[in-house]
């Protein structure tokens, strides 16, 4: 039996997680993309357009386009920064916030629906999988920032 990749399953995953998450998206005007903007802001209170360029790896141009509907959807403000006055300062205003508390319950609803078939204990040993999965990865990319800065 031919087994397929792990870049396999997780494409499948997305494309589920995507296609469930866009439908319930809509209906708070904001995208699957826009979702992950929102996201990050809120973990950082407030940030640069550029660094969320370079954490989600979009361009100036994408993020900007993104960045005016966000605004024009009352989801984010923008200001210039106290620090550079050439630069820009984000944050989400109080409906950006409901929004990523929204999506917090999508994202569970959503992991719910996809391991229903399982039971706690295989969850919680794919959910410990996944973490370090991920976790060595980040690792890995940080150190290759951190070489090419060099």
């Amino acid at each position: 039996m031919h087994l397929k990749s792990f870049a396999f399953y997780i494409a499948l995953l997305r494309k589920d997680f995507v296609a469930y998450c866009s439908e319930r998206l809509a209906e708070l005007g904001v995208t699957y993309g826009q979702l992950f903007i929102l996201i990050y802001i809120s973990k950082r209170r407030e940030c640069s357009p550029k660094d969320i360029c370079e954490f989600l790896k979009l361009d100036a141009g994408q993020m900007n386009r993104t960045l005016s509907k966000l605004i024009e959807n009352d989801c984010i403000t923008q200001r210039k920064s106290t620090k550079d006055k050439r630069a820009n300062i984000v944050s989400l205003t109080e409906k950006g916030s409901n929004i990523v508390e929204i999506s917090h319950s999508l994202f569970y609803q959503w992991d719910e629906k996809v391991l229903a078939g399982m039971d706690e204990t295989s969850r919680q040993t794919l959910l410990e999988c996944m973490q370090s999965i991920t976790l060595h990865q980040n690792y890995t990319m940080e150190e290759k920032k951190h070489e090419q800065a060099e």
